[in-house]
């Protein structure tokens, strides 16, 4: 007995020092590249596209509609439709999820007319000449197939530029060609290799030829203060954004370079504090980007028990920071708005 408390406490102390390390790791890896603020880069305006998986692929479909002349491009992996909530909670767990047979593509037409009348989303005639990338693993078992054919029917009522791909045996999850779980497989951090570049297909799609991707340089990472992003610079837990946020920056954007900017937003229970540098570094977008001057914003949800209520660290896709959200005075689309701006990409926009 004594022999098998002493091996438990060694296996308890040399998880706790794997821990340890891990987070020594990543807070001076990241720690070392800080700023207070995003740079103003030399961004080519034209180019901005977003990408996001399951509420981090909601979120960019949001981004997407409520920016639509700005934004020319949005990947989703497992990304329900524009407006599928309609503030509804009990609506992400059921039909936009589980029962897409009950989403009414009219009614978030609708929904899309709606917010335009009052002002609060671009003219969707903007998405008229956008490139729409979808992904919906053919064994997802979180995120019925059918959703995403939903979502796939809502963006065909506007652009004709859509590229589905629903034939790949993943599990729900951000798909590489070289890292993670196997390709079938349910948990963190919810990224699988299964032999499929998903990164380098929509970053194809968006942009034509590119550049063969190269290594990341790890230097090229950055952290900054989300807080100086938010409406009225309200503490980012109060709507349930992290402290900070993380950009790639290739060698030849800290140069002077014309640049693209991309931003791509993790899913639940897929931030730093849930997966560590897993999603910033592990997507094969930093590949792509180093190779072709895409400068890449990451974004950072939280997780919060109380208000606004966000257990597993959820972009907001159903209304917990506000009846607005899915609209650009919705206050985490606000805040990404401003980082977008702060950093060059669209100057026009008006954040709340």
């Amino acid at each position: 007995k004594k022999k098998k408390k002493m091996l438990g406490a060694r296996v308890v102390t040399v998880v706790a020092l794997l821990s340890l390390v891990l987070c020594v790791r990543f807070e001076s890896a990241v720690k070392a590249q800080t700023s207070t603020l995003l740079p103003d880069l030399n961004i080519d305006a034209t180019s901005l596209t977003v990408s996001g998986v399951s509420s981090g692929g909601a979120m960019a479909i949001q981004l997407h509609v409520a920016y639509s002349s700005s934004i020319v491009g949005v990947a989703a992996f497992a990304g329900a439709p524009y407006w599928c909530a309609m503030g509804e909670h009990s609506l992400v767990t059921s039909s936009c999820m589980r029962t897409p047979a009950h989403i009414s593509l009219p009614a978030l037409w609708a929904g899309v007319k709606s917010a335009r009348l009052s002002d609060s989303i671009d003219d969707p005639a903007g998405l008229v000449g956008s490139k729409v990338w979808l992904f919906s693993g053919k064994d997802d078992t979180v995120v019925n197939q059918g959703v995403i054919d939903k979502t796939y029917g809502f963006y065909q009522h506007y652009t004709s530029s859509i590229r589905y791909h629903n034939n790949v045996p993943a599990e729900h999850s951000w798909v590489t060609d070289n890292y993670g779980n196997p390709c079938n497989k349910l948990g963190s951090p919810f990224i699988n290799n299964c032999n499929f570049d998903a990164a380098g297909e929509f970053l194809k799609f968006f942009f034509g030829n590119m550049s063969a991707n190269v290594s990341q340089n790890m230097d090229n990472m950055r952290r900054f203060e989300q807080k100086y992003y938010t409406p009225l610079q309200v503490p980012p837990s109060e709507i349930s954004m992290d402290e900070w946020g993380f950009f790639y920056i290739p060698t030849a954007c800290q140069n002077g370079a014309r640049c693209k900017l991309h931003v791509s937003l993790h899913g639940c229970k897929q931030g730093v504090h849930a997966v560590g540098t897993d999603f910033i570094f592990n997507t094969g977008l930093n590949e792509w980007a180093e190779a072709n001057k895409i400068v890449v914003l990451y974004p950072q949800a939280i997780a919060s028990e109380q208000a606004p209520h966000n257990p597993q660290g959820c972009w907001d896709w159903w209304g917990y920071t506000s009846p607005k959200y899915a609209t650009q005075l919705g206050p985490q689309i606000a805040t990404i708005g401003s980082m977008i701006a702060g950093i060059g990409a669209f100057p026009d926009v008006h954040p709340a």
